[in-house]
């Protein structure tokens, strides 16, 4: 009678703990993606509100100058690239993730969630906003 020392996993044992893996993995992937969808939003929001903070420092500093709050009003509405005038009221490293085009801001984490930021029109008897902007 041959006696065989069984050492190892059988295929069935092996098919088990892969089957066992894969739906684990497909009750995790999911949630991980999620929390860096909500992670990438909730940076998008903290850029939108450094920059609201930085143009509202902006504006109290401009209009303190010669030409007013008109004066700061049409500097802004003129500016080829807005983001270029914050760029003192922000810290260094919020500054070097953005990048400005005219009206529009974008960093890494805005194109990631699909959004933009925009700057409004600055009009008699309003204040501008920083505005986040969803893609379709």
């Amino acid at each position: 009678m041959t006696c065989f020392n069984q050492k190892g996993f059988s295929l069935v044992e092996v098919l088990l703990v892969i089957a066992l893996i894969a739906i684990l993995s497909s009750l995790i992937i999911p949630s991980i993606s999620s929390i860096r969808a909500s992670s990438q939003e909730s940076t998008a929001r903290q850029q939108q509100a450094a920059l609201q903070t930085a143009l509202g420092n902006w504006i109290t500093a401009a209009s303190s100058q010669s030409g007013g709050l008109a004066g700061a009003r049409t500097t802004y509405n003129a500016a080829a690239n807005k983001l270029t005038l914050l760029q003192n009221y922000l810290q260094p490293a919020t500054y070097a993730n953005l990048q400005g085009s005219g009206d529009t801001v974008s960093s890494a984490a805005l194109t990631a969630s699909g959004a933009s930021l925009e700057f409004s029109t600055w009009t008699v008897g309003e204040s501008p906003s920083i505005i986040l902007v969803n893609s379709p």
